[in-house]
């Protein structure tokens, strides 16, 4: 049942956004700008594994990665959906200061500089929580984050094999 309520909630905001699913975007992903995004909210995965299954989740001609962010308009529509959710269904995960939290495809290679997308595209656009972030490295995935106001900013975690949240995967529109 929570998973036909986060469902209904991604198609209104969607609808509230004019934001169409119609042929562009396969059943249960959302269409934005010139891409679509599927909210993996009923189950977790650390970033190895949902990046893995995010590539499982593409179509012939279009390859699906954990979600890349290249700007600020895209960064709060996909903040938006995954607070509406968080509200909405809340999750059975521990809570910290920082979750709940989403998996996106940034990945922390080596020091705070080195940094890079899953699907290879440059990184023009970061949200990182202001302080120490991103502090997991290196080899650490990044989260967008609504624990305890930290308001969709990104924070990381070390070891792409550890911790498991939902995700978001991005691919582009037909």
């Amino acid at each position: 049942m929570a998973s036909l309520n986060v469902l209904f909630l991604i198609v209104l905001v969607a609808s509230l956004q004019q934001i169409t699913t119609a042929d562009r975007c396969p059943g249960r992903w959302i269409s934005w700008g010139h891409h679509c995004y599927r909210f993996v909210l009923e189950q977790m995965a650390n970033w190895n594994n949902a990046e893995h299954r995010c590539r499982g989740l593409g179509l012939p001609g279009r390859p699906s990665h954990l979600a890349s962010i290249h700007s600020k308009e895209e960064q709060n529509f996909l903040y938006e959906v995954f607070r509406l959710a968080v509200r909405e269904v809340g999750f059975q995960e521990p809570r910290r200061i920082w979750d709940p939290r989403l998996f996106i495809g940034l990945v922390v290679r080596q020091s705070a500089n080195d940094l890079s997308w899953s699907d290879g595209s440059c990184v023009d656009y970061q949200n990182w929580f202001r302080g120490n972030e991103p502090n997991n490295y290196p080899q650490s995935g990044a989260q967008i984050t609504d624990g305890n106001g930290k308001n969709g900013h990104w924070c990381d975690e070390g070891q792409l094999n550890n911790r498991q949240f939902h995700y978001v995967c991005k691919m582009p529109q037909r």
